[in-house]
């Protein structure tokens, strides 16, 4: 057996024992407890952000600290900078830390950085920078013109720029839709991505002006940061709905229906049917109105309109039309209901049925109905003995064998007191000619107060001015009252009798054109 020669064992003790010491040092440079030993973070941004990078030792022997680029270039060592890149600052130098930012990042600032202590031995910590590409804005393509209704759209999402790839999400409103996975292809020599994304959609008439969106979600950007949207339009033939000109057409009224076609593009044509009838030859048609100028039982019917906009087939809408005569239950619920309501009486007084005719001295009922068809003449006495029941009814003045007494239902109370009575308002429901009117005694005595004043005033206004051109004349007349003295009678002064005043009178005639007469 051979053994190994002295000096060849003493070489191999040797290596051992270096190696040993080797690995003894390194766990005391790298041990956590180890205070001098320097303590960094990784680190993430985006292009064009900003990042900064911190060493810290826990206990400083007055060694620098230093900051080293993914080239191993020294960026700076303590407070001195080492490579010129404005970029680049001292954000804090102690003796336990070192700090530097980095603005505007760049993709080529990615990689590992390291911190350095110049201790026996050195002792350094690594900070792995990654930077991610920020995606560009989405970009939606393949919709240019409106599609008709039910055909296939497809629309196609592209973003570029991102690290790591971005990815595309698609909505409608607020409702995300499903589109195909993502298509993502690498950049030639750049580490970034462009990714791109399918939406088919079936449209119909409700996605007309429908919002659809493409949104990027990567980590470098909030959610909904940037997204992209794109309006639908959508071809569809019209709906259609006919509108009255009001919920209960009367007969003898003009009247209007309206055909109203909701449509993309908007109805350009309009037709108007009756069904199952003839047109009815006062009605006149003008565009989306049809007008009836005067209303009549035999109009009638179902009407129909058509709307076209040369998509699809025309859009059709019905109304039946129910035209109200004077003694349909609508028709007189509506004119009643629109009439003044009569005023209630007292709990305690019970109503009285009364016949109209019979002569009576109370008080005239405040509500007088007529409950029958009655002739001109007949209503003409009744309306006139509500409003003045002091006059004698023509009934009993030209009493006719042939017209019977109209039945008439009065509601009072029966005693009332003035105040009440001054309260109370009559209404007269007559029918002349087949039509119901309607008569306030109240508003009618209003009315005559009214104009009595009007002429009361009017009197009083003549009255008025009677009496001041009557005060004119007067001062008129006292200022011209005085004594006049002419020449005609000159000499008649000291005649002695009224012989002689004459005789001289007559003497002075001769110098008739020289008499002068004086007003004071």
């Amino acid at each position: 057996m051979a053994f190994p020669s002295a000096p060849s064992t003493l070489w191999i003790v040797s290596l051992l024992t270096v190696l040993f010491a080797a690995a003894v040092q390194s766990n005391m440079v790298y041990g956590d407890d180890d205070p001098l030993q320097p303590r960094t973070k990784d680190k993430t941004a985006s292009v064009g952000g900003k990042v900064t990078l911190t060493c810290v030792v826990a206990e400083s022997d007055n060694s620098s600290l230093q900051w080293s680029n993914t080239a191993q270039q020294t960026l700076y060592f303590g407070e001195k900078r080492a490579l010129r890149d404005n970029r680049i600052q001292l954000s804090r130098s102690t003796p336990t830390e070192l700090s530097i930012t980095i603005s505007e990042v760049q993709l080529s600032d990615e990689g590992i950085y390291t911190c350095s202590i110049f201790t026996m031995p050195v002792r350094t910590a690594q900070a792995i920078v990654t930077v991610l590409g920020v995606p560009g804005k989405p970009q939606i393509s393949g919709f240019e013109d409106a599609v008709p209704e039910g055909s296939e759209v497809t629309l196609t999402c592209t973003s570029t720029g991102s690290k790591p790839p971005a990815k595309l999400r698609w909505y409608q409103g607020d409702q995300e839709l499903q589109g195909r996975p993502d298509v993502v292809e690498s950049v030639p020599d750049e580490p970034t991505y462009n990714v791109s994304s399918e939406l088919t959609l079936k449209v119909s008439r409700s996605d007309d002006n429908a919002l659809i969106t493409c949104a990027v979600d990567h980590e470098s950007l909030a959610p909904g940061d940037k997204r992209s949207e794109q309006v639908l339009r959508v071809l569809y033939s019209p709906g259609v709905k006919i509108l009255p000109q009001s919920d209960l057409p009367k007969e003898g009224e003009k009247f209007y229906l309206k055909c109203v076609g909701s449509g993309n593009p908007e109805p350009t044509s309009y037709r108007w049917e009756k069904k199952n009838g003839e047109f009815p030859p006062l009605a006149k048609v003008e565009g989306a109105y049809l007008h009836f100028e005067m209303l009549n039982k035999s109009d009638n019917g179902v009407y129909l309109c058509y709307a076209g906009n040369g998509i699809g087939t025309e859009g059709l809408g019905e109304y039946t039309l129910q035209v109200q005569g004077p003694m349909d239950p609508d028709f007189l619920h509506t004119t009643l209901s629109s009439s003044t309501s009569p005023p209630s009486t007292s709990p305690s007084s019970p109503p009285s049925s009364l016949d109209h005719t019979s002569s009576s001295d109370s008080s005239p009922s405040p509500t007088t109905e007529v409950t029958t068809p009655r002739p001109e003449s007949s209503t003409t006495s009744t309306l006139s003995n509500a409003l003045f029941p002091d006059l004698p009814s023509s009934s009993e003045t030209s009493p006719s064998p042939s017209s019977p007494s109209p039945s008439l239902t009065s509601t009072a109370a029966p005693t009332a007191t003035p105040s009440t009575s001054s309260s109370l308002t009559s209404s007269v429901s007559v029918q002349l000619n087949g039509v119901y009117t309607f008569t306030d005694p109240t508003a009618m005595s209003t009315t005559s107060g009214g104009d009595h004043a009007v002429i009361g005033g009017v009197v009083a206004v003549i009255v008025f001015i009677l009496l001041c051109l009557l005060i004119v004349l007067g001062r008129y007349l006292i200022r011209h009252k005085g004594t006049y003295l002419t020449h005609e009678a000159k000499g008649s002064d000291d005649a002695p009798d009224a012989d002689t005043a004459i005789i001289n009178a007559e003497g002075g005639h001769s110098g008739a054109e020289d008499k002068k007469e004086y007003f004071i």
